[in-house]
């Protein structure tokens, strides 16, 4: 079978459709399937997989969300359909969107998939645009939520039946390395942007260098110099920003770290940085949104807590610091939630989604 992914999100931009896409372009392939990306050219050095990306157009990032979104504008209609159209299966990963998902909807004659992969309390595009999109909704064959909170968002504009079929991890890729744990190092992994929360477990360090002096955050993740942090002085010396990292690097990154936290305070599906964690045997902290609840069994494979609490974070962190048992028992619990999630689990259910759909596939 041959399969076009197409997204407005993919390498060099860092995020978890991009990861979604890689991984399941991946699996598609050790099935002996013929897979493409289709997406926008996009100014960046990490493209690990060039020789079966397409790219149409230029990407320009605005506002949304609370984040940055991407949207992708320039392009040859023609030229667009010509690629589309010879493919069996074209899936969509996004949101419903006036750049390439509506432009592929709009020339596509194929069977069309389409992954809603975001969470949001409201969405203006979709209110003002709603009777204009529904056109385009009903050419999609089969649509998927990642989650039931991004399902939720998109029911409310569009009702519908979405088949739900998550995000995954790559248990061969991330993998405790065996490097000894730093005892106090804390990790955050993601944008720096404000719904990510990282203000607030800069703001927890605080309070626990008072009880550990010796902790280290570690932040990995770009958008530092568009995001203001209010970082005092007297812990200044105590984070350290990597940037962006190789996605080869982030496995002994995250090995080497005693606690995971992600604070994000909205807009998360669902986690694929949580799955991450408890791959490579790190215990996880993160914020009790409902995105994280679909992974997060409170005291079983992690601990949740309070969106924008950085009292909340602090207390939870040196709990964790001083609580080798609960480390071990969240661990546990972490690796058994892993083997749920596997990619090759996921994309074997989407592969079935495809039958499903349209029987007569190749």
């Amino acid at each position: 079978m041959k399969i076009l992914f197409i997204s407005d999100f993919y390498y060099p931009h860092i995020g978890g459709i991009t990861e979604h896409i890689y991984h399941l372009a991946n699996e598609f392939e050790n099935m002996g399937h013929k897979v493409s990306i289709l997406t926008a050219d996009i100014q960046g050095d990490l493209k690990p997989d060039e020789r079966r990306v397409i790219r149409l157009g230029k990407s320009m990032v605005i506002p949304m969300n609370q984040s940055n979104a991407r949207l992708t504008g320039w392009v040859d209609l023609s030229v667009l359909s010509s690629v589309v159209n010879d493919y069996d299966v074209i899936h969509i990963h996004g949101i419903i969107a006036p750049t390439l998902p509506l432009l592929s909807l709009k020339v596509s004659k194929r069977t069309n998939i389409f992954t809603f992969h975001p969470t949001f309390e409201s969405s203006n595009l979709y209110k003002i645009f709603k009777g204009y999109l529904k056109h385009y909704l009903k050419k999609i064959h089969g649509k998927i939520a990642v989650s039931a909170t991004a399902r939720d968002s998109i029911c409310k504009y569009f009702p519908d039946d979405y088949r739900i079929i998550p995000n995954g991890v790559d248990p061969n890729r991330f993998k405790n390395s065996g490097e000894k744990k730093n005892p106090f190092e804390i990790l955050f992994v993601g944008r720096i942007e404000p719904r990510k929360g990282l203000q607030f477990l800069v703001d927890a360090l605080s309070r626990i260098k008072r009880e550990f002096p010796q902790a280290m955050l570690t932040v990995v993740g770009g958008g530092y110099k568009e995001m203001k942090l209010n970082i005092p002085s007297d812990i200044k010396d105590s984070i350290r920003f990597l940037g962006f990292v190789a996605p080869t690097d982030l496995p002994e990154i995250f090995s080497r770290a005693s606690v995971f936290v992600s604070p994000a305070i909205s807009g998360e599906s669902f986690g694929i940085v949580l799955l991450e964690a408890m791959a490579t045997e790190t215990p996880v902290i993160a914020s009790d949104i409902p995105g994280y609840r679909c992974v997060i069994e409170d005291g079983k494979n992690g601990l949740l807590v309070s969106p924008r609490n950085s009292r909340e974070i602090a207390y939870k962190v040196i709990h964790l610091l001083k609580d080798k048992a609960l480390c071990k028992t969240l661990v546990e619990g972490g690796l058994t939630t892993v083997t749920k999630y596997s990619w090759d689990t996921i994309a074997k259910d989407i592969m079935d989604f495809y039958y499903e759909v349209d029987p007569s596939l190749p």
